[in-house]
């Protein structure tokens, strides 16, 4: 998060650098960045497999990717709440990632945006049909209720801070995982 894209200041490349230290973990980063074209490298260069950027970005989304795909580095779509779906679609020949939000990016302990469901269950469908490699994943309000819900709609892997930190670490990263395909 870089303080214009979204209002929140948050981790950067030197946070993925250093947390390799400790764990052989994948790490993607989602960047909710003003100009992701500026800073996917350092990412990718501290240690990031997939770079998550959102279509809702003033860069030009389609010359980025081919960017970052000339350079053999993993990407993924990111759409907010308000983003019309279809606005990612001619970007998922090779993502690895479509990334659905459920709240709006930014600020962690939202609710899940109900809406999400319809717009997780059109994703799957549309990948399914396609015959499309990316994994749907689900960023916002995720608990173990709103994980299940993401899940029968079609999510293939839940994002979780507010709801995991809050309790047992072990055991909520457990049940979400439990829900997942």
């Amino acid at each position: 998060m870089d303080g214009h894209f979204v209002p929140n200041l948050t981790l950067g490349p030197d946070f993925v650098k250093a947390m390799h230290r400790f764990t052989d973990a994948r790490f993607d980063s989602h960047l909710m960045l003003e100009r992701p074209d500026r800073y996917y490298r350092l990412f990718y260069d501290s240690g990031s497999s997939v770079i998550l950027i959102h279509v809702e970005s003033p860069v030009n989304t389609g010359r980025l990717i081919k960017e970052m795909q000339d350079q053999g580095i993993g990407y993924g779509i990111v759409v907010n709440p308000e983003t019309d779906l279809k606005k990612a679609f001619p970007f998922l020949d090779n993502a690895e990632i479509l990334l659905i939000m459920s709240v709006h990016p930014g600020f962690s302990g939202q609710e899940f945006i109900e809406s999400a469901r319809d717009k997780i269950a059109e994703a799957r469908k549309y990948i399914d049909e396609t015959g499309l490699k990316a994994k749907i994943e689900v960023d916002g309000g995720i608990n173990d209720k709103t994980g299940k819900l993401a899940a029968q709609a079609g999510a293939d892997i839940l994002v979780s801070a507010s709801y995991i930190f809050s309790g047992n670490v072990a055991e909520r990263i457990s049940t979400l995982k439990s829900i997942t395909r």
